[in-house]
């Protein structure tokens, strides 16, 4: 039977029944608003990030005229964040949205400032830590390409003195959208959570509260990163390539093996690039809460976090014609006779232990017209010895690839060549300060303030290469950073008539550096990166129309990050990792309006219009052939973020109905820095339907990229030094790789609750 079925028949033995969705908080349609609020209302968000174009099991980058970082969105965990950094292990790696959370709130850029340190949204996610009464929700969750996803929670009192349990249990194995030989059934996702709480609730005189014991065991392993080849047409429009269907077919090498030469032991070993770099952690949590009578709370969380991560990495890093170089298949020794071949960068690393401590206590209170919250943060993170192999080769442009050995390349008896050694070993520390405070100064006066001080230092130890320090066992470079951060966060609403006013906002963060910083093997130079935004603009409040307008600045200097080049003489076999610093700098409008013309109907519509830029982004970048060549990005357009947003958000409910869509338009974007190889713009589009047949039983059913799009999206690795000349000679009309978004996917599921 097709994988593309081989579920669906036992889902529905299950369940019976056809309607459903994805996650349960995709109930309803997800939107990037910065919705108005009455006036008088905090500014918080209840809105989903979950309803992902990219991957079904994270939530999407919410857009803040910054590029998306790697790990995505910061995502929060009972008040802590799930992971200290996201790499080497991403937030999908310990944790996912699953039936026992009974709470999600998405935190703006100020309040993640303050809380977290980080910059942009955060998503906070709350467990049901145990009830009074027992309770309990179970779903199942698959689409038409064969995903089977289930999760249970399970709630209720063990004796009569307040002590009471919540179990979880959360179950995905997904086979991804096409057949990739090599691969194991489940390459996109095969995931086990475990969660189990056990609570006490106590009173005491002057007060009441709590406290729980919470673990969770998480082990995952997949493929986090899709390519494919494409022929790259003038105006940045895309084509599939005859053979190739985008989403459809596998563009990883067809033996699902990588031959590494082991950091530690020196010896050559076939990995697996799933199972082998896979994730598995443990984690305590101890959520202490009391009350006071008069008001004053006093809270605690303190997270234990252990785990084995393992990571793959591959970079596609350019397509180049066959020419007059001769390659054969590595299997069977024939000759190739395609005219273009794939040039691939693979970083694989070995499971390493992983250590967290992170503990936060709060105390605050709500008294007169401030409400107040002061809080500390001691967070400590450290790794064992983390190493990464890198590994470069050759493989046929084609569904399935097979690996292509190039004559007279410099390769070892496996048919690789040596991409690297990323390595790194030590620890990090954050102790932070913050405060909070809602301030009612008159009825038509509102200021929230806050402040973080955060203490943060590296210890640890790198290979230069620079220094050919090349052996983990011989000499390394000491690593011994400090910095102290500062961020700040001011927002204001004033109401000047009971359905108009301003609103406005300034926020200030500062970030040191992270080990990640010198994974690529040589001294990143780490310095203190200040982030300056502000907002300014107006509300307007009506039963049938709210609406927000304001126009945004936001900017980040000595950003960091590493940068693959591909030598523009020798681009299949010179290729260079350089960690490099510059600054963004974006002014943006955004207006926001939400309408309710009649009853059980509404539509939310977003525009955003901003100019991301890069700024002090020059220098020069060295190749194995002793060529230097240079480059100045500078005043150039951020990749991968459009220069106008439009969001689409129609609903319609009847009785326990409910009917939903949602479009989201992205224009064109740069593929590379120099912004010689722009992208035509895209629409990502949602649509799904949700009934309620009755207190206990609701069904669900979500489309995802309704138009079934094929376009490419993020960036191509390797592109960096491509001029507008080269690019109308060499690009034009040729085969070209990059990611894309997800192919027309129908997602159902069922929910029950008893």
């Amino acid at each position: 039977m097709n994988k593309n079925y081989r579920n669906i028949g036992a889902l529905m033995a299950l369940t019976g029944l056809l309607f459903s969705g994805t996650a349960f908080s995709q109930e309803k349609a997800v939107t990037d608003t910065i919705k108005a609020k009455r006036a008088n209302e905090e500014l918080k968000s209840d809105r989903n990030v979950m309803l992902n174009a990219a991957k079904n099991n994270e939530p999407r980058e919410v857009n803040i005229g910054l590029p998306a970082s790697v790990g995505g969105t910061t995502v929060m965990e009972n008040g802590l964040p799930v992971v200290y950094y996201y790499w080497p292990e991403l937030p999908t790696k310990t944790w996912r949205q699953d039936a026992m959370i009974n709470k999600v709130q998405l935190f703006d850029l100020g309040q993640t400032a303050i809380k977290v340190g980080d910059v942009g949204f955060s998503l906070g996610t709350f467990d049901n830590l145990g009830t009074d009464k027992f309770k309990g929700v179970g779903r199942l969750n698959s689409n038409h390409f064969g995903l089977l996803r289930g999760d249970i929670n399970l709630s209720g009192p063990l004796n009569k003195k307040g002590l009471k349990f919540s179990a979880g249990a959360y179950l995905n194995f997904d086979p991804g959208t096409f057949d990739a030989k090599g691969l194991p059934e489940y390459y996109s996702d095969k995931t086990q959570m475990y969660k189990g709480a056990l609570t006490q609730d106590y009173s005491f005189q002057g007060g009441k509260g709590s406290i729980t014991a919470m673990y969770k065991y998480f082990n995952t392993e997949g493929l986090r990163n899709f390519y494919a080849p494409f022929i790259y047409k003038e105006g940045g429009k895309i084509e599939e390539i005859e053979g190739f269907k985008m989403g459809g077919d596998s563009y990883f090498e067809s033996t699902g093996k990588l031959m590494v030469k082991d950091a530690f032991t020196g010896k050559y070993e076939n990995r697996d690039v799933v199972k082998d770099n896979g994730t598995e952690s443990h984690t305590l949590d101890i959520i202490w809460k009391n009350i006071l009578d008069n008001g004053l709370h006093l809270n605690m969380v303190s997270r234990y976090h252990s785990s084995m991560v393992g990571c793959y990495l591959p970079l596609m890093t350019g397509i180049n014609t066959v020419g007059d170089s001769k390659y054969t298949y590595a299997d069977t020794g024939e000759a190739y006779t395609g005219n273009s071949v794939q040039a691939v960068l693979a970083i694989s690393g070995k499971k390493r232990p992983a250590k967290t401590f992170m503990s936060q206590f709060e105390v605050g209170k709500k008294s007169n017209n401030h409400n107040w919250n002061i809080g500390l943060n001691l967070w400590n993170y450290s790794i064992d010895k983390y190493a990464a192999e890198g590994v470069k080769y050759f493989q046929e442009v084609a569904a399935n690839p097979r690996k292509l050995i190039k004559a007279g390349s410099d390769i070892n008896e496996y048919g690789n060549m040596f991409g690297g050694l990323d390595y790194h070993d030590g620890s990090e520390s954050k102790i932070s300060l913050f405060m909070t405070d809602k301030w009612d100064m008159a009825d038509v006066f509102t200021l929230s303030l806050g402040a973080r001080l955060e203490y943060q230092n590296l210890r640890g130890n790198f290979l230069d290469r620079n220094l050919k320090q090349n052996d983990i066992h011989g000499p390394k470079t000491d690593i011994k950073k400090d910095w102290l951060n500062k961020a700040f966060m001011l927002n204001a609403v004033y109401k000047m008539t009971n359905t108009f006013g301003l609103l406005g906002e300034v926020n200030y963060n500062e970030q040191g550096g992270n080990l990640d910083n010198y994974t690529v093997g040589e001294e990143p130079n780490i310095k203190q990166s200040r982030i300056p935004g502000a907002s300014f603009g107006v509300y307007f409040n009506h039963p049938m129309v709210s609406l927000v307008s304001k126009a945004t600045f936001i900017q980040r200097d000595e950003y960091r990050t590493a940068l693959t080049f591909s030598n523009p003489n020798n681009a299949a076999d010179d290729v260079k990792r350089d960690i490099t610093n510059y600054e963004i700098q974006t002014l943006g409008w955004t207006t926001d309006v939400l309408l309710s013309p009649c009853k059980g109907f509404n539509l939310h519509f977003l525009v955003t219009v901003q100019a991301p830029k890069y700024k002090d982004f020059s220098g020069k970048v060295s190749f194995n052939d002793g060529s230097i060549v240079g480059y100045d990005f500078s005043d150039k357009t951020v990749t991968g973020v459009s220069k106008v947003l439009l969001e689409i958000d129609p609903s319609y409910t009847w009785q326990n109905l409910r009917i939903w869509a949602s479009a989201r338009y992205f224009s064109k974007q740069y593929l590379n820095k120099p912004n010689t190889l722009p992208l035509e713009g895209r629409w990502e589009t949602f649509a799904g339907a949700n009934y309620k047949l009755n207190k206990f039983l609701d069904f669900n059913v979500t489309v995802v990229n309704l138009l079934n799009q094929r376009g490419a999206s993020g960036s191509i690795p390797g592109g960096d030094l491509i001029t507008t000349t080269e690019a109308a000679q060499s690009k034009y009309n040729t085969v070209m790789s990059g990611s894309y978004i997800r192919p027309f996917t129908v997602e159902f599921g069922v929910k029950y609750n008893f």
